[in-house]
């Protein structure tokens, strides 16, 4: 019998700047075992695919953008979603006009670009992530499959989210991701892209362990029956898990 493990990957697989030996190891012993490796991630595929080739990590599919893409162990493209143009523009222009806001970055299913929005604020998660093209550029692409704006403060992030949702919530979902509000387009989420996954290779729920840490991972917690969290989370999101566990070791030893 196949099943799966689903994880998160910042603040979940990816913690204290690295991935633990003890972590991959582990999660070789689940892929020895017969079994598929999932990353679920609000990064791009070009982002994690960079991170997957550092740590060597064995996986059999990548769900990026918060589920609004899934792709396989080579990158090939097997799911996409993409948001709306006029909508998109118009989150680029909120992003320049909100407080506490450090940047912005836009995903277009694969690559990745940032837009530097106040250099005078301290930016919490795109500290590598240099600006590669304009940002006249970025809005004459029309091609956005995620858009993701990088605050000062978390308590920024999940009052930008809820406001966002209130006035475009029937166009796009936010998720508040740490610093971050990662935005896709309505319906999408890490739940969605990992039911793609497991429909792809005719998986039962029942089959499937799912595991993260922060808002944006409540919908991957969620799936199925074996939904969890990392002992670091905060409260409120640990509401929506069964277990908890203190690393993704730790999960893989309880559940072979």
């Amino acid at each position: 019998m196949t099943r799966i493990l689903a994880t998160d990957y910042d603040g979940t697989l990816k913690y204290a700047q690295k991935v633990m030996p003890e972590d991959l190891q582990a999660i070789q012993r689940w892929k020895e075992a017969g079994n598929l490796f999932v990353i679920v991630t609000g990064r791009s595929m070009e982002s994690i695919k960079r991170q997957s080739d550092l740590y060597q990590l064995p996986v059999d599919y990548f769900v990026t953008n918060n589920g609004g893409m899934v792709f396989d162990s080579k990158g090939k493209e097997l799911y996409g979603s993409h948001l709306d143009t006029v909508t998109s523009l118009d989150l680029m222009y909120i992003a320049k006009e909100i407080e506490g806001v450090c940047s912005y970055v836009v995903n277009d299913g694969y690559y990745r670009h940032r837009i530097i929005v106040n250099p005078e604020l301290e930016e919490k998660r795109y500290l590598d992530l240099d600006p590669d093209i304009s940002e006249e550029e970025i809005m004459d692409s029309g091609k956005y499959a995620q858009i993701v704006i990088s605050m000062v403060e978390t308590s920024l992030a999940v009052s930008l989210a809820e406001q966002i949702n209130s006035n475009f919530g029937d166009i796009v979902v936010a998720y508040a991701n740490n610093f971050v509000v990662d935005i896709v387009p309505k319906g999408t989420s890490k739940a969605l892209g990992l039911d793609f996954v497991c429909e792809f290779e005719d998986i039962n729920e029942k089959d499937v362990y799912t595991i993260g840490d922060s808002y944006n991972d409540i919908p991957l917690m969620e799936y199925g029956l074996n939904g969890a969290c990392m002992s670091t989370a905060l409260e409120d999101v640990k509401e929506h898990a069964l277990k908890e566990y203190d690393s993704i070791h730790d999960m893989i030893m309880d559940i072979l």
